[in-house]
């Protein structure tokens, strides 16, 4: 029986690290940086690593599949892949039909009589529930790489005015802020204006790409400011200041009533705290006060 659950536990601890390394952030592909910088042919479309893994290779046969909604912006947001993205689901679906399955096992190596039909109807459901798993993950991780996106965006604004206030151009002041930032933001922001540069397009239209990707409206408006001073000449300085300040304004909105929002959810667990402190302090006394009585 040892041998057995030895053998059990090998199998969930082999499972739990393939698990952990798809969930692990994949390094940056050399294919995929290349293929960015060249304009893909389909809307909508992604640019795809030179040789993806097999889980990916998995995932890429799974998105076609009819009824099956894929958060396109979200991923773009993040920067996977929806291939990646569907062998998640499938990786998720798995570990939730092998889950009971080896509980089954354990079960049975123990000398246990559970029926049949527990296991079958739980890794059923439990593989119905984690499908969704990696969705919940991707709107997570989408909604905190927006909050840095604005932020970022918000940066870029300020340089972009700097550069137009040190008498840059209008397409030499993009460039030459996008290649102040190191972060993902700018990296993100180089690329669509190094490859509207290779199609031979102004640098705004490229921002256009970008911003319709990710649905950025600040990043639209940043390219619209941009592609009123390339044509009409007009003077931008003020007119970018002020959407930086106000962009950073309704962050900071949203930070302070994500504040307020956690502040009343501790509100619970404090009261909870406080009441129990009272009944462990206030209950001798009270014992001691039935029991003369």
């Amino acid at each position: 029986m040892l041998t057995w659950l030895m053998l059990a536990g090998a199998v969930i601890g082999v499972g739990l690290a393939l698990l952990a390394a798809e969930l692990r952030p994949a390094p940056p592909e050399l294919g995929s940086a290349l293929d960015r910088l060249h304009r893909d042919p389909t809307p909508g479309g992604r640019a795809r690593a030179a040789d993806p893994d097999l889980g990916e290779r998995l995932g890429a046969r799974l998105v076609g599949l009819p009824g099956l909604r894929i958060p396109t912006r979200e991923l773009a947001l993040i920067g996977r892949t929806p291939a990646r993205f569907m062998a998640h689901k499938l990786l998720f679906a798995l570990v939730g039909l092998l889950v009971p399955t080896l509980l089954q096992f354990l079960d049975l190596v123990m000398g246990g009589s559970l029926p049949l039909l527990v296991p079958i109807a739980g890794a059923l459901l439990l593989a119905a529930a984690f499908w969704f798993v990696p969705d919940a993950v991707v709107r997570s991780e989408a909604k905190d790489a927006r909050i840095e996106y604005l932020h970022g965006i918000a940066a870029y604004l300020e340089l972009v005015a700097l550069e137009r206030a040190a008498d840059c151009g209008p397409a030499e002041a993009l460039h030459r802020a996008a290649g102040i930032g190191r972060g993902t933001v700018f990296r993100r922001i180089a690329d669509a204006l190094d490859r509207a540069a290779l199609d031979r397009l102004p640098p705004w239209d490229g921002l256009d790409v970008l911003a319709a990707e990710l649905a950025l409206t600040p990043l639209q408006d940043l390219a619209d400011i941009m592609r009123i001073s390339g044509t009409d000449g007009a003077a931008v300085y003020r007119t970018l200041r002020a959407r930086a300040r106000n962009l950073r304004a309704e962050l900071l909105t949203d930070d302070l009533a994500r504040a307020n929002v956690d502040s009343e959810r501790m509100v619970a667990p404090g009261s909870a705290l406080v009441t129990l402190m009272t009944l462990l302090i206030a209950f001798p006394a009270v014992y001691r006060m039935f029991q003369g009585g």
